[in-house]
């Protein structure tokens, strides 16, 4: 009796250290997402709202000067509700490593039984290049997760608060930044590093969108505009 009142004891210490991701996981089951197929599907799970039925609370919130008003009137962006969140949208990517985290964002994660609304826009063909790119650096023996997305959608306050340009892909839900760690799993994060995803990115993204090199940096910037940019400097 005694050691199973010390095993179960053991099993609520290790339930009451795992993270909010964690438990979502667990009670989930939840498996990679390696597949346009798959993300697709996830993405279809949501509710839809067009721009112009958005509430005002979030449309002043998230433009104030409303200056956005004719860029988003035929956007459509997805409604997340509490755990929502804590999806994998692309690989073990969640969808909160693609959301603006302001204030509707730290309103959800601290009351997660709430159900809050966020309101996310993306285009899944930038999900697609990063899907590509985890599956590329997977066939090529490197670490698929060997990066982190640092930050994707930015709505107008927040791209402002971030100092992003004017017209920065990140407001429309185009763009991921990622943050390059040790790719090759030589045990060190170094330039090489860099260079082997911004090569795959390079065939990846080729004319159908940008990629930001920020030299002296970690980070690589891509997006699916539409059309090939490519530039050194934030």
């Amino acid at each position: 009796m005694r050691l199973r009142n010390v095993l179960l004891s053991s099993l609520i210490l290790l339930l009451s250290c795992q993270t909010a991701e964690e438990k979502y996981d667990l009670e989930t089951s939840q498996e990679e997402v390696l597949s346009r197929e798959k993300i697709d599907e996830i993405l279809s799970g949501f509710k839809k709202i067009s721009f112009k039925n958005l509430d005002d609370d979030y449309k002043n919130y998230t433009d104030p000067d409303r200056k956005f008003l004719s860029k988003f009137k035929d956007f459509e962006y997805y409604i997340l509700e509490g755990k929502d969140v804590f999806k994998f949208i692309v690989g073990k990517y969640r969808i909160q490593s693609f959301l603006s985290t302001d204030e509707y964002y730290t309103e959800n994660r601290d009351n997660l039984e709430a159900n809050h609304k966020q309101f996310w826009l993306v285009d899944k063909k930038m999900l697609y290049m990063v899907l590509d790119l985890i599956l590329e650096l997977d066939k090529q023996g490197y670490d698929k997760y060997g990066f982190y997305v640092r930050e994707s959608h930015r709505h107008p306050k927040f791209n402002e608060a971030r100092n992003g340009a004017s017209q920065s892909q990140h407001l429309y839900g185009k763009a991921a930044d990622l943050v390059i760690e040790d790719i090759n799993k030589d045990g060190d994060i170094t330039d090489e590093d860099k260079q082997i995803v911004l090569k795959i990115l390079e065939e990846i993204v080729g004319n159908d969108g940008g990629l930001g090199l920020y030299p002296g940096t970690m980070t690589v910037h891509v997006d699916s505009r539409g059309y090939a940019a490519r530039w050194d400097k934030r």
